[in-house]
């Protein structure tokens, strides 16, 4: 006999439904129009198989916007981790101010992208921007350097802006994940052990390990499709040198008008993420989200 007992996942239906719909319909119609010459210059759309996906791959920007890609979610990911569990650490501690702290830190995580690219932007102005002024007065340099205009220099540019825009996430997950450790053990571990190294590697780590996974498959996700960063900061240039996969999907789509070619760098971006996620959970030990 059918039962809600015997079928427990129907309770699940009501979260899983509108999660499917608003994800696999966009991936469907992705699919569907990667293999369809859309363009919006000209009438019709007729099916084209895989040539879309050809272009793309023999274009002379994929295996560059590939590098770039791979190389900022290799930097972006570990970084914004790093960085958002060692200021966790310091929050989590009772000082002066710390509320007033807690809050500031999570400022860059509620600006738009948008706004956050602008911000940086005049960080890194040749003329009018603090770090440069700030380093002509310290005598570190003895003229202005155009960061967003040097191939190296904007890529760690929009690196550095990518990364403080995502530290906030990474630093609520990580409280409440040491919220959920026992004050007691953390008491002893005061006790027993004076190194916090070794307190964070051998009490607080395996407590907060399964949050650090979660935050470094979401942040090479998210570090792997930035777009809004790339797109107001540098546009993609100098040259090629911050040209990402993401963004040209908006260049193929909304600057060509060549939606079929854009949908095929969107599934491309779909499908290396999905690949990621599986090869990164693949590679986790198989009792890292159960008890210890």
């Amino acid at each position: 006999m059918w039962t809600l007992k015997r079928y427990p996942f129907v309770w699940l239906l009501p979260a899983i439904l509108p999660v499917a719909l608003v994800t696999l319909y966009p991936v469907g119609h992705t699919l569907w129009t990667s293999l369809h010459g859309v363009m919006l210059l000209f009438p019709g759309e007729p099916f084209v198989g895989l040539e879309n996906y050809l272009r793309v791959v023999d274009s002379n920007y994929f295996a560059t916007a590939l590098r770039n890609s791979a190389l900022f979610t290799l930097l972006a990911a570990p970084l914004v981790v790093a960085i958002g569990v060692g200021l966790a650490l310091f929050l989590q501690r009772r000082f002066f101010g710390h509320g007033v702290l807690r809050s500031i830190v999570l400022l860059p995580w509620v600006l738009p992208g948008a706004i956050a690219a602008v911000l940086w932007t005049w960080v890194f102005h040749p003329s009018f921007g603090i770090l440069n002024r700030v380093l002509l007065d310290l005598g570190i340099l003895k003229t202005s350097v155009s960061f967003l205009v040097s191939p190296t220099l904007a890529f760690t540019s929009v690196l550095v802006a990518h990364v403080w825009t995502q530290i906030p996430f990474a630093i609520v997950l990580t409280l409440a994940a040491l919220a959920g450790i026992n004050t007691e053990t953390l008491e002893a571990a005061k006790l027993d052990c004076r190194s916090g190294w070794k307190r964070f590697r051998y009490i607080l780590l395996p407590d907060i390990k399964a949050m650090i996974v979660i935050l470094l498959i979401y942040n090479a996700i998210v570090g792997f499709t930035t777009y809004d960063l790339v797109y107001a900061m540098t546009g993609g240039g100098p040259g090629t040198a911050t040209t990402l996969l993401a963004f040209q999907i908006w260049r193929e789509a909304f600057s060509m008008y060549d939606f079929g070619t854009g949908s095929a760098v969107a599934f491309i971006v779909v499908l290396i993420s999905a690949l990621m996620i599986v090869a990164i959970t693949r590679a986790l030990p198989s009792d890292l989200f159960g008890d210890r």
